[in-house]
């Protein structure tokens, strides 16, 4: 390293001894072989910052530069998004319908072994947002276990299976059927919330978002459920469930404006990305256990 420092200091002096015999009362002869020799030196001295590392005055700080945030971390990731809705035991002579939206206490018991034992870690909406935000990492095997409609079987029967495992899941709740028939109560989504599990809004009265004209109805359903759930429970409301799946360009931003970081629809795939942030696949789980695994295998 000296010897760098004396060929910087030696260049130094030579243009500084070129300046002065420059400006000094010399001959005009002289003056041509001084120009030469001084262009001579510049370019020596370019040599000597670009062979030795010596900044040039646009590589240098600059104090007043406002810092760049990083860019949104936007690559797709493989997360399955399960669907449940009503989580009971069997009841004989159901119907076909009843049957694809109904599974029992058992069989979402088998859903949770499967998931466990082929290394699958619960998440939340609120994790996956982060990730597209902010680029904080998701488990190697991640999946989503949503639960729709607000049913109450949902707590008497997939809440203490979900706690007894430690797996964590997200209940999307439309605020007009809370307290009223076979729907959870709101001490129960408290409950919920405060055992880990993510509460999102799925409206208030479910309708077909679609379908409504007026702006300041879809505003209601879609703002002023997420308002309803945030006074009532005390937290932020951050994801959001379409009803029937249905995500038409104005209901899509009706939830951005709302202020969601997130939204599911009922769409095929597990691939989801940044730019499907308001309308994430997910399939609808039914009681065929094969259809399942085949589904959350999905590469797609």
């Amino acid at each position: 390293m000296g010897h760098i420092v004396r060929k910087k200091r030696q260049a130094g002096k030579f243009l500084g001894f070129c300046f002065s015999l420059y400006n000094g009362a010399i001959v005009k002869e002289q003056k041509l072989i001084f120009t030469v020799l001084f262009i001579f030196s510049v370019i020596i001295g370019l040599f000597l910052g670009l062979r030795y590392g010596v900044p040039f005055p646009a590589e240098f700080p600059n104090a007043n530069a406002i810092p760049v945030k990083q860019a949104a971390v936007r690559s797709p990731v493989k997360v399955p998004i399960a669907i449940y809705h009503s989580v009971r035991p069997y009841i004989k002579g159901e119907s076909a319908e009843q049957d694809r939206y109904d599974i029992t206490p058992e069989l979402l018991a088998k859903h949770i072994k499967y998931i466990k034992d082929n290394g699958y870690t619960a998440i939340s909406f609120d994790a996956l947002a982060d990730y597209f935000d902010e680029g904080k990492p998701l488990p190697v095997k991640p999946i989503i276990l949503s639960f729709d409609d607000s049913w109450r079987n949902q707590y008497l029967y997939a809440f203490p299976l979900l706690t007894k495992e430690k797996i964590t899941a997200t209940f999307f709740v439309f605020t007009n059927s809370l307290n009223h028939g076979n729907h959870l109560s709101w001490d129960e989504v408290r409950d919920m919330k405060k055992a880990g599990m993510e509460i999102g809004s799925h409206t208030k009265f479910h309708p077909y978002l679609d379908n409504i004209a007026s702006p300041t109805i879809l505003a209601a359903e879609v703002s002023g459920s997420k308002t309803i759930l945030e006074e009532s429970i005390g937290t932020p409301i951050t994801a959001f469930a379409y009803p029937f799946g249905e995500h038409g360009t104005t209901t899509v931003a009706e939830v951005k404006r709302a202020g969601y970081r997130i939204a599911r629809a009922i769409r095929g795939g597990n691939i989801q990305s940044a730019d499907d942030r308001y309308a994430l696949r997910g399939f609808i789980v039914s009681d065929d256990f094969k259809e399942f695994v085949r589904i959350i295998k999905n590469e797609k």
